[in-house]
């Protein structure tokens, strides 16, 4: 069975509370990596009304420096428009990559915009005993963030060729496993599984079954 690594990501794009003149030079080397970018086919807002509204921000900041209240309350309410378009691009930057769970930090990146890592995080530890039945183990884990199900695999450890075999993908993070045979030693793991594929397979617990 192929194991494959999802990394989710959150696109971010931290405008707010910088200067004026670095908010500018953020949107411009934004407008200029996604600009012919074959990862962003229709951006939303289109990249050529955020450049109308990054260049009436320049002007509306060079007629402030008269020091002018109105100059200036026109300099607000260009940064705030540009502000939630840059919003807008984000977001959809965000649902382009969420497109392929495999590409998707490097899709995000390429747009010129940062991205950040969410790791699900189980919360509590991976545990394997026996139960008072011969022959029977329960494993369980804590539930993670965003799985819809889990899976949990079993094998003998004496035989290298072994395969693993799934005791069921199931939505519970607790598994049964039965007819086992008392007095071997088993290797048991597991993964979660989200909308976006499986997560690394944990490392296996042996364990020896009454």
């Amino acid at each position: 069975m192929s194991t494959t690594i999802v990394k989710r990501i959150v696109v971010v794009l931290k405008l707010i509370g910088l200067p004026i003149a670095t908010v500018i030079s953020m949107v411009e080397s934004v407008l200029s990596k996604m600009t012919a970018n074959p990862n962003f086919t229709t951006p939303n807002p289109p990249l050529a009304t955020i450049t109308t509204e990054k260049d009436e921000l320049v002007t509306a900041l060079a007629d402030a420096q008269n020091g002018s209240r109105a100059a200036k309350a026109v300099v607000k309410v260009k940064l705030r428009t540009l502000m939630l378009s840059m919003e807008t691009l984000r977001a959809y930057v965000q649902t382009v990559s969420n497109g392929n769970a495999e590409t998707a930090e490097e899709v995000a990146l390429s747009s010129g915009m940062d991205v950040k890592r969410i790791t699900p995080r189980a919360r509590r530890q991976f545990t394997v005993i026996n139960t008072a039945l011969p022959g029977q183990l329960k494993t369980f884990t804590g539930r993670v963030k965003y799985a819809s199900s889990y899976d949990f695999e079993y094998k003998k450890s004496d035989s290298a060729d072994a395969e693993y075999v799934s005791a069921g993908v199931l939505p519970s993070a607790t598994r049964i496993i039965s007819d086992l045979t008392s007095g071997a030693e088993y290797q048991v793991r597991w993964c979660s599984i989200s909308k976006d594929g499986r997560s690394a397979w944990s490392s296996p617990i042996k364990i020896i079954v009454l």
